[in-house]
């Protein structure tokens, strides 16, 4: 498949000081073509400019029109696995962001199923505020949270300073069986805190969903890291359960890396449609500096129509 793009006619005629009745005469002319016809009739502008082309990205873009979608598109499909991985590297994260659109909302949800727990976290943030999140944890969530090895007891100690006093001596007295001393909360909060480890975080996986909530939503407001405690899958379900366009808008908080992965599972033709948004100036280089071979193959076969 030969490679068809709009190519800057009066830019080129300027260049090498072309006049418009000689240019007529190369109007089924590639670009190399005319640039070599220019230099066997001794035009040393036309020397200098086929060396300054393949080295210049701003000639480059203003004499093939890299700004245009369409061109970038044409020569994006032609690339090979490696070259267009390149180009995905130049890629920003809303770039990348507006081709998750291309796939179904199950598919979206299958690949964050793949990413870790702590992008699956900052997705549902970005989604959510935390205490809505919070709210939407599954019962069974919460109680790992409790029972989470991760967590040291001694995190609790200023939610629980937080606790309405009456629950603080509900769960003293059904700790010890015996009346508690309601004069003093930091004698109930010792009588807690000495528990061993097992019946401590038992005693505080078997508090009221809502009690768990709130003491959640303050740890987690204080450090976010908190929510590690929490599966990837529960903020994944959060994310799936909404309409896909605020779902992949969500998804502009996963890593570039995450977001490339992605990318690379589009189809190739949807795969160049996203790639056309790379920057111009850096496609240009690109070409230059890792597609010499293409970037000779299109100078060939690019038309010189006139876009001005």
């Amino acid at each position: 498949m030969s490679i068809s793009l709009n190519t800057d006619q009066y830019h080129l005629m300027t260049k090498l000081n072309i006049t418009t009745s000689r240019m007529h005469d190369y109007a089924d002319r590639s670009v190399d073509e005319i640039i070599d016809a220019e230099a066997e009739n001794g035009n040393t502008l036309a020397k200098d400019y086929g060396r300054k082309l393949f080295g210049n990205p701003d000639e480059l873009i203003e004499t093939f029109q890299l700004a245009d979608p369409t061109n970038k598109y044409n020569i994006i499909n032609q690339m090979s696995a490696e070259q267009r991985e390149k180009v995905l590297e130049l890629l920003d994260s809303e770039d990348m962001v507006i081709g998750l659109n291309f796939f179904t909302q199950e598919k979206l949800a299958q690949m964050l199923g793949k990413v870790s727990v702590a992008e699956s976290a900052s997705v549902a943030l970005e989604a959510f505020p935390l205490s809505q999140i919070i709210a939407m944890m599954p019962e069974e969530e919460l109680e790992g949270f409790f029972m989470s090895s991760e967590i040291p007891k001694e995190a609790f100690t200023a939610q629980l300073r937080n606790l309405d006093p009456e629950l603080l001596i509900q769960m003293t007295e059904g700790i010890t069986g015996q009346a508690a001393d309601q004069s003093d909360a930091s004698k109930l909060i010792a009588q807690i805190m000495a528990l061993p480890d097992k019946q401590f975080k038992e005693t505080m996986a078997a508090l009221d969903p809502e009690i768990q909530q709130n003491i959640a939503f303050q740890m987690a407001s204080e450090d976010k890291n908190v929510l590690l405690s929490f599966s990837g899958q529960s903020f994944n379900d959060m994310v799936s359960g909404l309409q896909k366009p605020d779902m992949v808008k969500s998804m502009i908080a996963l890593d570039a890396d995450s977001l490339q992965r992605m990318t690379k599972q589009l189809p190739e033709d949807l795969f160049s449609i996203v790639a056309t948004q790379v920057d111009t100036r850096q496609f240009a280089q690109l070409l230059i500096d890792r597609c010499p071979e293409l970037l000779e193959k299109f100078t060939s076969m690019a038309n010189a129509s006139t876009t001005h």
